[in-house]
């Protein structure tokens, strides 16, 4: 392209549009750059013709001159294309938005994106104008095995003395939706942003009891529903280039989040107990657990039903100092303003006979988390991104409240659901960015996993306690898994960019159930411990793909997930009672398999 026959405001335009080009970076010139430049008032229609059909068409010298004089195709024709080239163009190289990520694999960490700043809230210091944000995703998930055999065995000879195998299936729907803005407020910029996650699972099953030599068929439904709701309020501001005892330690940006959230959330059980003799009892979200082996669902989830508000406050700063850029925010959370409410009811068919119980309680949760990224540049389109996460939740549900009817007349119960989880996190990778608009990013992470849950429930009848069943590891779960991300995206034309990615992960898990029984609603024995281990694997994989379609003023990135994972775990254990432990005393045996596939989808959108 020959500058000395433009204008001296084209030249200047020229050179402020490539200097733009280059900070971005971007690896090359496009119509949104020269769009950028404070002398966009002076580009002429010769100016932009010129370039348009240079870089639409291709065609250089000579040639190009003959489109011009309508030597190859009429000139209207040429106008025609040239102004749709141009309205399409104006968007430039615009940075995806969560829709890129989730089309990419979600490989936070691992590559770069704008919407990076609702993780780190001083990345939204970046941004110029007003901006809107929107996006949804829906994921269907269909659980095609969601199983756990129990049995018991006399020691000495190895009997089989009871099985209590479970045999469930079912599927799961998430909505997730998310819509904001960010504009320019005091030295730095400001984002509001609100979220809906909607989730809905239902599960049924059945269980073909063995107990001495009987066999009984139950059947069983679980049903789990979440609306949570949250505003989030981001700030950013840069801080500019830092000096200590008069030397630049780099350039710098400080951030902050509160956010607020609403959730409602519920887990309910049925089950439809067979007596035999055609009797049969019905039993709504039941709270005994173990202590009624042939009707536990606690290990698939404990009833509860809860309303609550959260808060989360976040701190941020990020940087580059030299060749390497960093990026730290710490987050605390903690629950406040909760309700919860446990309903259980028993009935007997054909008898009629009906019993009940009511708990009211609270919700009390906290939660700490941090994440750390670090990204060091060996050259201009290759960078080593390195990432580390920790963080602790829990959570405790409560309730006591009073029995009606038949089995539970007076008597008084406390219960309790404990849910704690600990995760980190570490692991890098490289990113490696190619011409024309292509990336390529791999990396390998480790995670390790610690998920404790825990149930326990106390019978007080008026003066004598009568039971206390505290199944305080129900389970406890760890897992070492690490992950493979690989991810990519190619800028096809400039109005259209596709991505893809694939993640596939292997863990070594190893699951405890234990339970202690404490009463005397029998004789004997009074007291019963269980301690079960189980060892066994998790893997998964997941594909993505994605992409970029720009228009004038906006950008739509659409999306779409498959992924299959399967968890595979046995081991054994023992039972032991007292008094009389000749007679109750046992060998234990475990078995638990989930596998599941899922398919997703869904667009973000940027303005």
């Amino acid at each position: 392209m020959n500058r000395e026959k433009f204008t001296l405001k084209a030249q200047e335009a020229l050179q402020e549009a490539k200097s733009i080009a280059e900070r971005k970076p971007h690896q090359q010139i496009d119509m949104g750059h020269l769009f950028s430049t404070q002398h966009r008032k002076s580009l002429t229609r010769g100016f932009l013709l010129d370039i348009l059909a240079r870089r639409a068409i291709g065609i250089k010298g000579d040639l190009l001159k003959k489109l011009k004089k309508g030597g190859l195709m009429k000139k209207r024709h040429l106008y025609i294309l040239m102004i749709c080239f141009l309205v399409f163009s104006l968007a430039g190289l615009a940075h995806g938005w969560q829709g890129r990520m989730e089309g990419m694999g979600n490989p936070y960490g691992l590559v770069e994106d704008e919407s990076d700043f609702l993780i780190h809230p001083f990345g939204i210091a970046n941004g110029e104008g007003l901006k809107f944000y929107g996006g949804y995703s829906f994921k269907y998930r269909n659980v095609l095995d969601w199983d756990y055999t129990l049995a018991t065995f006399t020691p000495g000879t190895g009997t089989l003395r009871e099985q209590w195998p479970f045999r469930g299936s079912g599927d799961e729907i998430k909505h997730d939706a998310l819509l904001g803005t960010t504009f320019p407020l005091g030295s730095g910029r400001m984002g509001l942003f609100f979220n809906y996650v909607g989730k809905r699972d239902d599960f049924s099953g059945h269980e073909n009891e063995f107990d001495n030599g009987s066999n009984f068929f139950h059947e069983y439904d679980l049903k789990s529903d979440l609306d949570a709701f949250s505003f989030r309020l981001l700030y950013g501001l840069p801080l500019g280039n830092i000096k200590i005892e008069g030397l630049p330690m780099g350039i710098f940006k400080f951030g902050g989040e509160i956010a607020l959230a609403y959730r409602n959330e519920e887990n309910k059980s049925f089950f439809n107990r067979d007596f035999g003799g055609g009797t049969r009892i019905f039993k709504e979200n039941s709270p005994f657990g173990e202590w009624q082996e042939s009707r536990n669902t606690l290990p698939f989830e404990f009833p509860y039903d809860s309303r609550y508000w959260e808060v989360f406050l976040k701190a941020s700063l990020g940087g580059s100092f030299g060749p390497a850029m960093f990026a730290f925010t710490p987050k605390v959370g903690f629950t406040f303003a909760a309700d919860n409410r446990l309903e259980h009811e028993r009935s007997i068919y054909p008898a009629g006979i009906f019993s009940f119980i009511e708990m009211d309680g609270g919700v009390k949760g906290c939660s700490i988390e941090s994440d750390f990224w670090l990204r060091y540049a060996l050259s201009k389109d290759l960078s080593l991104p390195f990432l580390g996460r920790i963080g602790y939740q829990k959570k405790t549900w409560d309730g006591s409240g009073q029995g009606f009817g038949f089995l539970y007349q007076d008597q008084i119960f406390y219960y309790k659901v404990k849910e704690s989880s600990f995760y980190a996190e570490i692991g890098g990778g490289l990113d490696k960015e190619f011409m024309k608009g292509t990336r390529i990013a791999s990396g390998i992470y480790y995670d390790y996993l610690h998920e404790k849950n825990g149930y326990s429930i106390l019978r007080t009848p008026p003066g004598v306690p009568n039971f206390n069943l505290d199944q305080f590891d129900y389970p406890s779960h760890k897992e070492h898994r690490f992950t493979l991300r690989v991810t990519g995206e190619k800028e096809l034309s400039p109005l259209f960019t596709m991505r893809m990615g694939i993640n596939l992960f292997y863990g070594w898990v190893k699951e405890s159930f234990s339970m202690s029984y404490r009463g005397s609603v029998i004789p004997v024995p009074r007291r019963i411990d269980d301690s079960i281990s189980l060892n066994g694997s998790h893997w998964g994989i997941g594909l993505s793909l994605g992409g970029t379609v720009r228009f004038q003023r906006y950008s739509i990135e659409p999306f779409f997930n498959v992924g299959y994972q399967k968890q595979d775990l046995d081991g054994d254990g023992e039972r032991i009672a007292s008094p009389a432990p000749g007679v109750f005393n046992r060998s234990l045996e475990m078995d638990k398999l989930m596998k599941d596939w899922s398919i997703g989808g869904g667009f973000s959108i940027k303005f």
